[in-house]
C-alpha cells in the first residue's frame, strides 16, 4: 500500500509540478575592474588594510562617536535582536529533525461501583509517547536549511547595519564640522565688513566718501549676517542626527561636540580593493545571497508536501486501577499520509514559493548592481570633487591676493570703493566654496570606503 502511495505521489509530482531547482548564476566573473578607475587610477590594496578606516581620519571625536555607537546605537541593537530571533527560529526548525517525546501521568481515588466495593480505590497511570517523522523527502531538512540561511542573512544584515552606521556617523560629523567652519568664516568676514562699514561711515561724515559706498557696505554686512542662521541650522541638524545614530541624548553629546576641530579626512588618499573581493565582502550582497538560498530551500520544502509523510510512533505506559489491575500497555506503529485530492492547494503553495525564490534572486541581482554602482559613483564623485577642491583652493588664493591688492589701490585712489567690495565679496565666496568642496571630498571618501564593504 505504501509503495502504491509513493508511486502515485511521484506521478503527481512529475505531471503537475516542475520541481527541478532553478540554476541561478550568482557569479560576477565579468566584473574585473572599476570603470571609473581608468580615468584616474587609484592604488588597490588588500581589504585587511581598510579595517577601521575611520581611524585614518585622525579625529579623536569621530573615534569616540563611533565607539559609543558600537554599544548604544538603536539600529545596531535592533539588528542584534534580529539575530537572536533567527537563532530561535533555527533551533525550532532543528527540532523537526529529532524525535518528539512527551510524558503524562495522573493519579487519584475512584469508586467504580463494581464488586460491591465499600471503599474507593486508588488509581494511577503514567506513560511515555514518542513520535518521529521520517524525513524521506527532505521537507524538514529543507526547512532547517532555510532557517540556517535566514540566520546567516541576519548576521550579514547586522554587519551591513554596522557599516552603514559608521559611514552615516562619519558623514554627519563631517557636515557638522563643515557647518561650524562655514559659520566661523562668516563671523570672521562679518567682523571685517563691519569695520569697513564703520570706516566708510566716518569718511562719509567727513565728506570723503559718497552715500553710495555706505549703502553698498551695509548690503554686504547684512548679506553676510543673514548667512549665519543657515550655518547654525546646518550644524544643529547634523548634531541632532548624530545623537540618533550614536544612541545618546543631545545634552550627552554636547560636551564632546563643543570642542572645535577641522574638517576630518581631507588629507587621506583613497584606495580600492578588487571588484570581486568587494562583492564577496559586502554584507548586503552576502545577506541577499543567503536569503536566496533560504527561499530555494523553502521551495523544496513546499514541494515535499506532494509526497507522502511517514511517522514512527511508540507508546509505553503503566496503570493500576480497580478494573484492570496493574497493567503495562505499549505499542509501536508506522503511519503514512498523503494528499490525494486537494484542488491545487499544494501546487499553489509551491508556485508561490517559486515566485518568492525568483523575487529573492532578482533582489540579489539588484543588490549586486547597486553595490557596483555605489562604488563607481563614490569613486567618480571623489575624483571630480578632488579636482574641484584643488581648483577652488587656487581660486581662493587668487581672490585673497586680489582683495589685498584692491585695498592698496583704493587707499592710493586708483580704484573706487565698489571694486574693493567686489573683491571682498569674491574672496568670501571663494573661501566658502573651498570649504564646501573640502567637506564634499571627505564625505565622498567616506562613501567610497562604505561602498567597499569594509569596516
Amino acid at each position: 500500500m505504501i509503495k502504491n502511495l509513493v508511486l502515485f505521489s511521484t506521478m503527481l509530482t512529475l505531471s503537475g509540478c516542475g520541481l527541478v531547482a532553478e540554476n541561478y548564476d550568482l557569479s560576477f566573473s565579468k566584473l574585473t575592474n572599476w570603470q571609473s578607475d581608468q580615468t584616474a587610477p587609484i592604488a588597490q590594496v588588500e581589504a585587511a588594510s581598510l579595517k577601521e578606516w575611520w581611524l585614518k581620519f585622525n579625529d579623536p571625536t569621530l573615534d569616540k562617536l563611533v565607539a559609543q555607537a558600537m554599544t548604544d546605537s538603536p539600529d545596531r541593537l535592533i539588528a542584534e535582536a534580529r539575530i537572536a530571533e533567527a537563532r530561535g527560529l533555527r533551533r525550532s526548525a532543528r527540532g523537526g529533525l529529532l524525535p518528539q517525546i512527551s510524558a503524562s501521568g495522573s493519579g487519584g481515588r475512584e469508586d467504580t461501583g463494581l464488586y460491591d466495593n465499600l471503599y474507593p480505590d486508588n488509581f494511577f497511570d503514567a506513560g511515555f509517547d514518542a513520535s518521529f517523522e521520517l524525513d524521506v523527502f527532505g521537507k524538514n531538512r529543507n526547512n532547517f536549511s532555510a532557517s540556517d540561511n535566514q540566520l546567516r542573512a541576519a548576521e550579514q544584515q547586522y554587519r551591513d547595519v554596522t557599516l552603514t552606521l559608521v559611514a552615516d556617523i562619519t558623514r554627519n560629523y563631517i557636515e557638522y564640522r563643515a557647518a561650524q567652519h562655514q559659520l566661523r568664516i562668516a563671523q570672521k568676514n562679518l567682523t571685517a565688513q563691519e569695520k569697513t562699514l564703520t570706516l566708510i561711515e566716518d569718511m562719509f561724515r567727513l565728506g570723503a566718501a559718497p552715500k553710495l559706498d555706505v549703502e553698498r557696505a551695509k548690503n554686504l554686512v547684512n548679506t553676510t549676517r543673514a548667512s549665519l542662521p543657515e550655518y547654525e541650522r546646518q550644524a544643529d541638524n547634523a548634531r541632532l542626527a548624530l545623537t540618533v545614530l550614536v544612541g545618546a541624548l543631545p545634552q550627552d553629546l554636547a560636551p564632546l561636540l563643543a570642542e572645535e576641530a577641522v574638517i576630518p579626512g581631507t588629507s587621506i588618499a583613497p584606495v580600492l580593493i578588487a571588484p570581486a573581493e568587494v562583492l564577496t565582502r559586502r554584507p548586503d550582497v552576502q545577506a541577499a545571497a543567503h536569503l536566496l538560498a533560504a527561499n530555494t530551500d523553502l521551495t523544496q520544502a513546499a514541494a515535499a508536501d506532494i509526497f507522502p509523510s511517514f511517522t514512527l510512533r511508540g507508546f509505553y505506559g503503566i496503570a493500576d486501577n480497580a478494573i484492570g489491575g496493574s497493567i503495562a500497555p505499549w505499542n509501536i506503529a508506522l503511519g503514512a499520509a498523503v494528499s490525494l485530492l486537494d484542488f491545487g492547494r499544494i501546487e499553489g503553495r509551491v508556485d508561490a514559493a517559486k515566485a518568492r525564490e525568483k523575487q529573492a534572486f532578482e533582489q540579489y541581482r539588484k543588490t549586486v548592481l547597486s553595490a557596483v554602482s555605489e562604488v563607481e559613483t563614490a569613486l567618480t564623485d571623489y575624483i571630480h570633487i578632488n579636482g574641484q577642491h584643488q581648483s577652488l583652493e587656487q581660486a581662493y588664493q587668487s581672490a585673497y591676493q586680489a582683495f589685498e591688492l584692491s585695498q592698496t589701490l583704493y587707499k592710493e585712489g586708483e580704484i573706487a570703493f565698489l571694486d574693493v567690495l567686489d573683491a571682498q565679496r569674491t574672496v568670501n565666496n571663494a573661501e566658502s566654496s573651498m570649504v564646501a568642496a573640502k567637506a564634499s571630498e571627505a564625505v565622498a571618501l567616506a562613501r567610497l570606503y562604505k561602498a567597499l564593504g569594509v569596516y
